[in-house]
């Protein structure tokens, strides 16, 4: 009985000392080398083919685009592209449109969720005055980049 006492106390104490730090989107640190570069298109956005995926997150760390994205699927290939084109609204903020397109040949079920990281140099110097607005095609989401 003595012993059970002792064993209880111990995982008391362990389990009080233990630190849990909370990792948040905003404090990962992603540097611009995991940044892979958008697409230039001069197509429309509506000419382009994309499987289905549901946006989870998108969020700017400092000149990275982070996009969290869950798919169906999990035993094949599938690969994302970030398109953008030059044309950008002129409104206060400035607008631009972008389309995240998924080419999923993977007849498989599962949920699988992924991380994108795309950089935006291209916005750049749109982010250093007032920022902009990108927004994203087709899905009605939109993310605000300002350095």
């Amino acid at each position: 009985m003595k012993q059970f006492l002792i064993l209880i106390f111990i995982s008391i104490i362990l389990l009080l000392s233990c630190r849990s730090v909370k990792k948040t989107a905003a404090t990962e640190d992603v540097t611009n080398d995991v940044c892979e570069s958008m697409t230039y298109t001069v197509q429309q956005f509506s000419d382009i083919d994309s499987d289905y995926y549901s946006l989870d997150s998108i969020f700017v760390v400092n000149n990275c685009l982070n996009i969290w994205v869950s798919y169906s699927g999990g035993c094949g290939d599938a690969e994302f592209s970030l398109y953008y084109t030059n044309k950008v609204m002129e409104s206060i903020p400035p607008k631009s449109n972008l389309l995240l397109q998924l080419i999923d040949n993977d007849d498989c079920r599962a949920i699988v969720q992924q991380k994108l990281f795309y950089n935006l140099n291209f916005f750049e110097e749109y982010a250093k005055k007032d920022g902009i607005t990108l927004r994203f095609a087709g899905i009605g989401e939109s993310v605000f980049y300002k350095n």
